[in-house]
């Protein structure tokens, strides 16, 4: 019984974790700091690791972001 509650708590936490991250609307890289639509073709050229996500423009910008110029956020 505890295997199976324990399995359901990673299950719950993974998917939540997973939703937050479909959820958002913009990615930023943390080397570049430059921000891109969450589906602009630079984010698939990005190092997971550098990967920041962000819900709107103005998170983007007061995190010190700029906007990519291929996707124009």
């Amino acid at each position: 019984m505890k295997k199976i509650f324990a399995t359901v708590v990673t299950i719950f936490f993974l998917t939540a974790a997973f939703a937050s991250v479909l959820a958002s609307s913009y990615v930023g890289n943390a080397k570049t700091k430059k921000f891109h639509y969450a589906d602009c073709s630079m984010v698939g050229k990005m190092n997971p690791a550098n990967k920041v996500y962000m819900n709107t423009r103005d998170e983007a910008i007061n995190a010190g972001y700029v906007p990519c110029k291929r996707c124009n956020p």
